[in-house]
């Protein structure tokens, strides 16, 4: 009887109520989201699809739709079967049975933990347009019994959506297990070959690409500062000029005292100078041949007969 309603649940997606822990199985398989996102499989996460109108035609529930809440479970290895036979047991707290610190690290782990993804109500058949997922290990390493930790990197993990009742934290519905989702298995950095022989040529390629333009892009901005700083240096240069002694430049030195100058005009001057001055003075004496007596002699009659005549300055001329 059991079996011929579970033929009829997994054909027509009805919901059929077993004899066994009257736990309502729905013909909903989670799987990976189909959206070609990054990172929907990763070492210790997977990204899968929202329950959407999983649960929502379900009828007989414990509790409403705005009461029952949606969780997730994540199995690897054993887990599947430990948590297929912890539900049944209706004294049993499944929320508690295995928590995320200790799920995969017991003595025996239970290799499985719960994590809860929403109310009943908050998943309908309706949705508004948009992407829908739920990742799995998303809050990393915690350290709460349902929180959403981590999975065992490199390990094959199987999930399902369970509806709980909050009142009993019982299992009333659940979906079927997944299929068998491989995690990525990580690399010690060490073994990793980083040669030219393990590089594409595509890689080559577009690393050459880059090399040139950034050579291109540094000669462009030397070029860019010379062109900006031409006018200030020309500017600079124009403003103190520098005259040119053949190949030496040396800066011009211009004093203001200087500038438009006037000659000194002193009458007196200029008379002392004409009364002194005696045309009739060789010019081709040399003084080297003359004696001293000699050329005061001359000089006496000089001022005699020439500076001191009619100069009415002197009381006893020559």
């Amino acid at each position: 009887m059991a079996l011929a309603g579970l033929a009829v649940t997994l054909f027509f997606g009805v919901p059929f109520c077993t004899a066994a822990g009257q736990i309502t199985a729905v013909n909903y398989v989670p799987e990976i989201t189909p959206y070609k996102m990054a990172g929907r499989v990763t070492s210790s996460t997977v990204t899968v699809k929202q329950p959407t109108c999983y649960f929502e035609n379900l009828s007989n529930m414990p509790c409403t739709p705005d009461q029952c809440q949606v969780w997730l479970v994540a199995a690897v290895g054993s887990g599947t079967n430990n948590f297929d036979a912890d539900k049944l047991q209706s004294s049993f707290n499944i929320l508690s049975a295995s928590p995320y610190p200790t799920a995969f690290t017991g003595n025996p782990p239970k290799n499985y933990f719960l994590t809860e993804v929403g109310v009943q109500k908050a998943f309908p058949c309706q949705q508004p347009f948009g992407i829908l997922y739920f990742r799995v290990g998303d809050q990393g390493n915690c350290s709460t019994p349902n929180c959403n930790g981590i999975l065992p990197a490199g390990s094959t993990v199987s999930v399902k959506y369970v509806l709980v009742d909050p009142r009993r934290n019982n299992v009333s519905s659940e979906t079927p297990w997944s299929k068998s989702i491989t995690l990525y298995t990580l690399k010690d950095p060490a073994s990793l070959d980083d040669g030219i022989g393990e590089r594409s040529a595509g890689m080559i390629v577009i690393t050459s690409i880059l090399s040139v333009l950034l050579a291109l892009l540094l000669l462009m901005l030397c070029t860019g500062l010379i062109y900006a700083n031409r006018g200030k240096l020309c500017q600079q240069y124009k403003s103190t000029p520098y005259p040119t002694l053949g190949s030496l430049r040396l800066k011009k030195y211009d004093t203001h005292q200087l500038k438009n100058p006037v000659a000194y005009n002193q009458q007196t001057f200029q008379n002392e100078v004409k009364k002194y001055s005696d045309p009739e003075v060789p010019t081709k004496y040399s003084y080297s041949n003359v004696s001293p007596q000699s050329l005061g002699s001359l000089n006496a009659q000089r001022y005699e007969h020439n500076n001191l005549k009619d100069d009415g300055r002197y009381a006893n001329p020559l």
